[in-house]
């Protein structure tokens, strides 16, 4: 029942959706917490301003990300739209991006990765739309200056970059130079100018220091048995992305062309946010708001299209109930 409800493609999701949200969120908005930022994780150049008017209201540091993650659903929505690549028109993934990325407490406050996942989303919306181009010039350049502003904001988000390279190589079999050297010149524009900013207003090792703090500072994360709660629901997802994957894989060749690259990029867009999370001493919570757009989207699939309702609904109130009990966990 709960299934057919998310994964339906009916008008009244425009109301579910941001209600889901809200109710996931209500103990945050009941009872706010700051992000426990580093030294240094608010500083990024364009953040800085943000940071600011986040400090002079508290409610909007409340609501403001709510409202940014109810809009990056319903543009993963708009994503699928367009492209196609899970065969039918559901809004099971702006579902399943509500209840991935609500149930982790702390990412409940703004942070800069909030606005980071816009331009990554954008950038795959380049990457796609490359597709079946002659030339793909304009769409590598666009995908790579879109990382880079995004990573003005959150600066781990530039680790993504390569992903504009394997993205274009995948969904094109032969590229030339030029769709080598312009998303790298995209990517260094931005910064250029940052840099320049800096050095002309003599802030240029503050912003290097930035720089050393958003890699290298040390962040804790979930590994005591005191989280075994956050370990169980991230248990759980690992296993449903295991199942998910092994589904994707055994109906590989039936899916069209187009729809086996889209779901290649996507893996690479979750496997370098995961890596990150691994040996990048600063990336905590806040990535997995990077890796439910991608995880959403094969889990949707696997939803969609399994046979059994009963196993499909008893994941899918596993994955609420839990989200649900973290928020009082």
């Amino acid at each position: 029942m709960l299934l057919r409800v998310l994964k339906s493609n009916h008008a009244f999701h425009f109301l579910l959706i941001p209600v889901m949200a809200a109710l996931l969120w209500l103990p945050s908005l009941i009872t706010p917490e700051p992000y426990p930022f580093f030294e240094g994780e608010a500083s990024m150049p364009l953040y800085r301003p943000i940071a600011w008017l986040m400090e002079q209201s508290p409610e909007a540091n409340r609501i403001l990300p709510l409202v940014l993650l109810v809009t990056l659903a319903f543009l993963a929505i708009r994503l699928n739209i367009q492209y196609a690549f899970i065969r039918v028109r559901t809004f099971l993934p702006a579902n399943l991006l509500i209840i991935l990325s609500s149930a982790l407490l702390p990412v409940h406050a703004m942070h800069p990765v909030y606005l980071a996942v816009f331009f990554l989303l954008f950038a795959i919306d380049r990457l796609f739309d490359s597709y079946e181009k002659e030339k793909i010039h304009a769409n590598a350049f666009d995908a790579g200056i879109l990382i880079s502003l995004g990573s003005l904001f959150y600066f781990n988000l530039i680790f993504l970059f390569p992903v504009v390279w394997i993205g274009l190589r995948i969904i094109h079999k032969q590229i030339s130079w030029r769709d080598i050297v312009l998303p790298l010149l995209a990517l260094a524009i931005p910064w250029l100018f940052t840099f320049s900013g800096y050095w002309i207003a003599n802030e240029l090792s503050d912003l290097i220091v930035v720089i050393e703090q958003s890699i290298f500072s040390p962040k804790s994360f979930v590994l005591g048995m005191e989280n075994i709660a956050v370990l169980a629901f991230l248990g759980l997802i690992a296993l449903i992305t295991f199942l998910a994957s092994l589904f994707f894989l055994a109906r590989f060749d039936e899916k069209k062309i187009s729809s086996r690259k889209y779901f290649q990029v996507f893996f690479f867009i979750f496997l370098f946010p995961l890596i990150l999370l691994l040996v990048v001493p600063a990336v905590s919570y806040e990535i997995f708001l990077i890796l439910s757009l991608p995880l959403s989207f094969l889990l949707s699939n696997y939803f969609v299209f399994m046979k059994s309702r009963f196993w499909g609904n008893l994941i899918v109130y596993l994955l609420l109930a839990g989200a649900v009990y973290l928020q009082f966990a």
